[in-house]
């Protein structure tokens, strides 16, 4: 994703999540994890590939998030799964403005922007 690719989004106040506490949230329609790990913010996809855990109601275990359910951790900077690399999860941009957290998600993709297969009949 490069800097001018998605749009940003509010997400709560500053105080909402503490040092290595973990957060759920919903936003334009997707769950998010947010946390904060080294004094820095984080904000990754909430649903485990794995099994469907809840990430935001699982660990935080230095910058891994590691999921209740079978523990799994995921990197909260890249989204990689060390333990299963088949099972990583999206890791977003985050940011601070005016007091509040905010994430960038990517522009969801109309029917336009998406490929569609050639038909060497037309």
């Amino acid at each position: 994703m490069t800097d001018t690719d998605g749009k940003w989004h509010d997400v709560g106040a500053v105080p909402d999540v503490a040092e290595g506490e973990l957060s759920g949230a919903r936003v334009a329609g997707l769950k998010l994890c947010i946390g904060r790990s080294d004094g820095e913010l984080f904000a990754v996809d909430d649903e485990c590939p794995h099994a469907g855990g809840s990430l935001s109601e699982g660990l935080l275990d230095g910058d891994q998030v590691v999921c209740p359910l079978h523990a799994y951790g995921f990197e909260v900077r890249s989204g990689h799964c060390p333990d299963d690399p088949s099972c990583s999860i999206r890791a977003y941009a985050i940011r601070l403005e005016d007091g509040k957290i905010q994430v960038r998600l990517p522009e969801p993709q109309t029917d336009s922007q998406e490929a569609r297969p050639h038909d060497p009949g037309q």
